[in-house]
């Protein structure tokens, strides 16, 4: 091993693979943790698990049930579900609302497809 290469934090013994995305520590191949695209380490990835959704995570799931009562609701839900998205791989929303966010966007763009069939369906009636 090279003088200069650096060392895992926790496993001195073992060449660092990479840094953590959080906190900077040098972690390796054992000690890494992945979580939307980011290195993590242990410690922090028990962290970033234990985040709550953040509330665009949160209101977007409400607007994707709302779309049930009327379809408007479910395309509110499409646009805040992949703006959290796009905040959480920036890494400025915590990870945990990764699948809420993913659920309200699917089920808003269910919205979207039953009202674009609605609107097919009275196209071809008229």
């Amino acid at each position: 091993m090279e003088a200069s290469a650096a060392l895992c934090a926790t496993h001195p013994e073992s060449p660092a693979d990479g840094t953590c995305s959080r906190c900077g520590l040098f972690i390796c191949e054992r000690c890494r943790r992945w979580q939307v695209g980011r290195m993590l380490c242990l410690r922090c990835h028990q962290v970033a698990l234990g985040e709550k959704p953040s509330r665009r995570a949160t209101v977007a799931l409400i607007f994707a049930t709302a779309g049930f009562c009327g379809f408007v609701p479910g395309l509110v839900a499409i646009f805040l579900g992949h703006q959290e998205l796009a905040a959480i791989h920036r890494g400025e929303a915590p990870g945990s609302g990764e699948g809420i966010a993913r659920l309200a966007r699917n089920v808003g763009y269910f919205h979207l497809a039953m009202l674009v069939v609605i609107a097919i369906g009275l196209v071809v009636r008229s």
